[in-house]
């Protein structure tokens, strides 16, 4: 069913992470994270919309006193705030955190966010450049004391950052993205890329469905691979699941999965997003998309943590 080919990337062993939902209490969180240490899961991470979802970075603060699992976002949203501001919440994660916290950004999708805020929603390619500003800010802030930067969006004059970062806890950043714009930036200033199906026809939108096929992912990752060459660079590659189901009614569910998507059950067990099979099958899968993309670093949501913890069991760390 899975045609191999040549890595096209190096490979990093894999690693596990779980997106956290909206907790009701502190004390669902901690049991949470105290599973996935148990399970052996290596991430945590929390997305960052304005709704019923505890605010990212003061939560993951909380967590990095009951964890000793890195700790992330998943991820901020550029335009919500001001990047040096966001830098210094990253830099007291990571110190908080004893060099745990990797910092997940991107350029902002979501229009409720923007018009719940009362901030205007300007077009991908505005919220893209700024991004771009974001991404040298807080790069340098983490590399140098003081500094000063004019740009097109931000200014700085003679910033200097606290904490200030030592090699062995600067955080990591992640940036994901799924058009050629945010992929060459991605390229460019993160330690891991996370490709993901373009949004810009909206989460639900039909057209979103070309974007989970294979074709697509290998396009965009050619990309991410051509862009690294170019800036002498390697990086981590991050996919985050649309579907997971681990378990022997594998053949229903696809189906029902394929129904969904209106595509052949086929096509949908090859879409690199949907991770569907028992054990042995599931492995084999993220064992060929691993040669064939590139991904490593795999993020599931919390409801399928348990289900999914032979396969953690099996390629954690490998």
């Amino acid at each position: 069913m899975y045609a191999r080919s040549s890595t096209i990337l190096p490979m990093y062993p894999f690693r596990f992470g779980v997106q956290l939902k909206s907790a009701n209490s502190v004390d669902d969180w901690e049991g949470v994270v105290s599973k996935l240490e148990r399970l052996g899961f290596g991430t945590v991470t929390l997305p960052d919309h304005v709704d019923n979802s505890f605010a990212p970075l003061s939560s993951l603060g909380y967590l990095a006193a009951k964890t000793d699992l890195t700790i992330g976002t998943m991820v901020v949203s550029n335009d919500l705030r001001n990047p040096l501001l966001l830098a210094r919440e990253a830099a007291t994660l990571a110190l908080l955190s004893k060099g745990r916290f990797e910092l997940g950004i991107g350029a902002g999708w979501q229009e409720s966010d923007y018009s719940q805020l009362g901030i205007a929603m300007d077009p991908s390619r505005v919220r893209i450049s700024r991004l771009k500003e974001s991404l040298e800010l807080i790069k340098t802030s983490f590399l140098q004391s003081r500094f000063s930067y004019s740009g097109s969006y931000y200014e700085a004059s003679e910033f200097q950052l606290y904490p200030s970062m030592t090699p062995d806890i600067v955080p990591k950043i992640l940036v994901g993205g799924g058009g050629p714009r945010v992929l060459a930036l991605a390229a460019r200033f993160a330690d891991v890329v996370s490709i993901n199906p373009s949004l810009r026809w909206g989460e639900n939108a039909k057209e979103t469905l070309g974007e989970l096929y294979e074709e697509s992912y290998q396009e965009k990752v050619s990309l991410v691979k051509a862009k690294l060459d170019e800036f002498e660079r390697k990086v981590e590659l991050h996919c985050r699941s649309a579907f997971v189901y681990v378990g022997d009614d594998h053949n229903k569910v696809v189906k029902e999965i394929s129904a969904q998507l209106g595509v052949e059950a086929l096509e949908a067990y090859k879409m690199p997003p949907v991770l569907v099979g028992n054990v042995e099958s599931v492995v084999e899968q993220l064992q060929v998309r691993r040669e064939r993309f590139g991904f490593s670093y795999w993020s599931i949501h919390e409801n399928d943590v348990d289900s999914f913890a032979p396969v953690v069991a099996a390629l954690g760390g490998k």
